[in-house]
């Protein structure tokens, strides 16, 4: 009751913390269902890459197939090598560079001899299966064409043969062949079939690469072409950066401020292919985390076995989705502060942040109106108090709480002393000498004034461990814990002078005979009578009144403005 706006705040902080609890836990299980939304949609996506992969997948087989029967098809060499303009390649096939036109209009057919072939890595001329692959590169020429045009935006499709020649739609025919085949002996697409990386002789999707002329991302998928158990060549073909884009869009289920911009594919050796906005990069994106990148590329093998699933580190998760039956894992990148965010837009439309608002104007109300109500009255009894415990007059101590702190020192010593150990307690009992002539010559208010003047002196010559009183009308007490006696007798002395100094420069600044008198310049004496325990008697508050007492009528007996603190003095002082 003495504090009724501290308990309707801890109610207040109380209700508060339940709503605020029950929106917390409702946020989370927002956040839980964002997650799940979030994984969700990658599947839908994993559904179009995987459509798109198929159909890419189906092209290449296509095109593998088709040169693979010709290679088998002995039949279908020699009707080919029956072409005048096979023939021709043929008989050209020694020069440098050369070239040949493909079948039924199709891009031209280049190629380079055995010297053009010197040093680079995965050609060689053999004599032998040249007019086969010659039969190849002019039948498949048509067909790459067609693959070529298949897509909104031209991308690059090719057969690159092991002898030498290859087959390119759309035509570079400023290219110079040996040059040409050595940049394809470098790349990924070719280079992984050659090293023998693909022993399974799967479709591969092979690291990204930067085209010099275009600068710009490209990723591509290759395939192998074998025939009786030897590597022939490598059907290739880029991904256009169209489709994806139109995956990008098209295969989201959530609104454009929600869908991640940035996913990636990963296949089963470890490779990453990265899209950000729908165009392939080579650069990983900002927003993925390495350490979890590097998770994924360590478990690719048995989160393939999963299918669907999450990594989490230091608050950011990895979400990854098996596409279909390929070799390939979907992943997007999260973390909690997105789905917090997320969340939050939502509960902030909810009921719930009504209800928070409504307790919260209501809580506040009661509170201004309760400390309206009761403010009066706790200052009220903090006055009455304040006033039950100090002298209103001076504002020192009174009777009453001048002997509850000396009990306080003696509980506080008992307690950091022990039982058995004996408080050190000093006590002053200090009297205003002739204070009567003061009221009489100058009256009450003058008097009122000179007590609250000494009053002043004591506190400002008193620690503040130290307490001072005021006991009766013109005398007052002191509490000096821990002081012994010759201690206490010092903090006396000093007290009465001070005063003498106050009288000293009450007389300086006394005016001329006939003047009104100023109170603050009526000097005045104290006389101080000085107690200690153990040294006079126990700690007892009435005993070392009693002799504190006695020694301040012996300083008055003995003529005041003067400090006792034995009783021999004071007995000698009687008798003088």
């Amino acid at each position: 009751m003495k504090r009724p706006h501290l308990v309707v705040t801890v109610c207040f902080l109380v209700a508060m913390a339940l709503v605020s609890g029950v929106g917390l836990r409702q946020l989370y299980q927002m956040t839980r269902y964002d997650l799940h939304s979030r994984q969700r949609d990658l599947e839908v996506r994993a559904v179009g890459v995987d459509a798109l992969i198929s159909a890419e997948r189906r092209r290449l087989l296509f095109l593998r197939d088709y040169a693979e029967r010709i290679l088998d098809s002995p039949s279908q060499q020699r009707a080919g090598l029956q072409n005048p303009k096979a023939q021709a390649a043929l008989r050209d096939s020694g020069a440098l560079q050369w070239t040949a036109p493909g079948a039924m209009d199709g891009p031209l057919v280049f190629g380079t001899n055995a010297q053009g072939l010197a040093g680079i890595e995965g050609f060689h001329r053999d004599a032998a299966t040249l007019p086969a692959d010659i039969v190849l590169a002019r039948a498949i020429s048509p067909l790459l064409a067609i693959s070529q045009h298949a897509d909104a935006v031209q991308s690059t499709v090719a057969y690159i043969s092991a002898n030498g020649l290859y087959v390119l739609s759309p035509e570079r025919p400023d290219a110079h062949a040996p040059d040409l085949l050595r940049r394809f002996s470098t790349m990924p697409y070719y280079r992984l079939h050659v090293t023998g990386q693909n022993r399974g002789r799967d479709i591969v999707w092979t690291p990204i690469y930067t085209e010099s002329k275009k600068s710009e991302a490209i990723a591509t998928l290759s395939a192998p072409v074998y025939a009786n158990g030897q590597f022939r060549g490598a059907v290739v073909m880029d991904v256009a950066p169209s489709r994806l884009l139109s995956l990008q869009l098209a295969t989201s289920n959530l609104t454009d401020d929600e869908a991640p911009a940035e996913f990636g594919l990963l296949n089963s050796n470890g490779d990453l292919v990265y899209f950000v906005n729908g165009e392939i990069t080579a650069q990983r994106p900002a927003r993925f985390d390495p350490h979890l990148l590097d998770v994924a590329r360590a478990s690719a093998t048995a989160w393939m076995k999963r299918g669907k699933g999450y990594a989490v580190r230091s608050g950011r998760y990895l979400l990854f989705q098996h596409v279909g039956e390929t070799h390939w894992m979907l992943l997007t990148d999260t973390d909690d502060s997105e789905l917090t965010l997320a969340a939050a837009r939502r509960v902030f439309n909810s009921p719930l942040i009504v209800a928070w608002l409504a307790i919260a104007v209501l809580l506040v109300g009661t509170l201004r109106i309760v400390k309206h109500i009761f403010g009066q009255y706790v200052e009220a009894s903090t006055r009455l108090e304040r006033l039950a415990r100090s002298d209103p007059l001076t504002g020192l101590a009174n009777r009453r709480r001048f002997q509850e702190a000396f009990d306080e020192t003696l509980e506080r010593a008992a307690r950091e002393g022990g039982e058995a150990a004996t408080p050190a307690v000093a006590m002053l009992m200090l009297d205003i000498d002739y204070f009567k002539r003061v009221n009489d010559r100058f009256g009450h208010a003058a008097g009122d004034r000179v007590l609250v003047i000494f009053a002043e002196i004591l506190r400002n010559n008193l620690r503040s461990a130290e307490m001072p009183a005021r006991v009766g009308g013109e005398e007052f007490a002191a509490l000096l814990p821990g002081a012994d006696l010759a201690t206490a007798a010092g903090v006396a002395e000093r007290i009465r002078r001070a005063v003498e100094a106050h009288a000293a420069d009450a007389a300086h600044g006394a005016g001329a005979p006939g003047e009104a008198v100023n109170p603050d310049a009526i000097a005045f004496t104290v006389s101080i009578g000085v107690a200690a325990s153990p040294a006079d008697c126990p700690a007892h508050y009435e005993a070392l009144m009693q002799v504190a007492d006695r020694r301040l009528y012996a300083a008055k007996e003995g003529g005041r403005n003067r400090v006792v603190a034995e009783d021999s003095r004071s007995i000698d002082a009687a008798r003088a």
